[in-house]
């Protein structure tokens, strides 16, 4: 019988609560696997977590959370052989929206017991991880005020976007690659790993966590107007064809803004007025 470890984040957005082990063991194949859990008591505790669990020998470790607590445990297990599970409890759940993880526990436990693994690629900002979605500009400056809100969830995501749409602007950016230098003007700039940053907000819709390449998205502040229009085509997963939405691709980028400060799969960070973005190929096991 192979042993496995829970960690899990009893604050995430939907607060999975002091008995979900029960729920979990539930619908564990407990003829396969021994299961161990562990909570996050304070912020970093999750990496400790995985830091210990490397040295037990755990056959997978499993995150319960949001997209934040996935990339605490995550940028532990990069170049190690041990496999990273998802039971999604956050406030959007990008990372596991795009790898089809279902957002119930029976679901989710089930793609466990059958322990599928993909070599999945992360994006390193500066010497940082970013599995799913990182960005700057509008979307950084959200990240920053839902933090500091009382109480997570869709609600309060949207609630943080109102209030920063009316202060947040277009910036310059410089974007250097190896071969061209763009010079570039919009809301925000996004760096996808994955399709989405979750709740089915669609940011990159061709974006494939292994294939090698980060989606550098550019989007232009959208007008009053056209806010209805750009939002269904987020949504919808159609947003490439829209006048606001410009798209490249590539390995490496060094990245000049006019703040300091970003997001790391929607949680906010300082990372410089100047900065470089590259990708690590298939470093990450998951399960799927």
């Amino acid at each position: 019988m192979e042993k496995i470890l829970f960690i899990i984040n009893p604050i995430a957005g939907k607060k999975a609560g002091k008995n979900i082990n029960q729920d979990i063991i539930r619908y564990l194949d407990t003829d396969k696997f021994k299961p161990h859990f562990k909570y996050s008591e304070y912020a970093g505790h999750i990496s400790e977590i995985a830091k210990q669990a490397l040295e037990e020998k755990y056959k997978a470790i499993i995150v319960v959370g949001g997209d934040g607590t996935v990339n605490e445990a995550a940028r532990v297990l990069v170049q190690s052989n041990v496999p990273m599970g998802i039971i999604p409890s956050g406030s959007g759940n990008g990372l596991a929206r795009h790898l089809k993880i279902p957002l119930t526990i029976k679901g989710a436990v089930k793609l466990i017991n059958k322990m599928q693994i993909l070599q999945m690629d992360a994006i390193k900002i500066n010497n940082m991880y970013s599995f799913c979605v990182a960005g700057v500009g509008f979307d950084a400056e959200v990240s920053r005020m839902f933090q500091k809100m009382e109480a997570r969830g869709l609600f309060s995501y949207i609630i943080a976007c109102l209030r920063c749409f009316n202060q947040s602007k277009n910036q310059n950016f410089i974007v250097q690659t190896k071969e061209k230098e763009y010079r570039l003007n919009g809301f925000m700039l996004c760096f996808a790993n994955a399709s989405q940053f979750g709740n089915n907000a669609y940011i990159a819709p061709g974006a494939d966590v292994s294939d090698g390449i980060v989606d550098l998205v550019l989007v232009k502040k959208p007008s009053y107007l056209q806010i209805p229009l750009f939002a269904y085509k987020i949504l919808t997963g159609t947003v490439e064809n829209h006048s606001l939405y410009n798209r490249r691709t590539g390995k490496a980028f060094e990245i000049t803004q006019e703040n300091d400060f970003a997001h790391l799969d929607g949680e906010p960070t300082i990372v410089g007025t100047k900065f470089t973005v590259t990708v690590e190929e298939k470093v990450l096991r998951v399960i799927y």
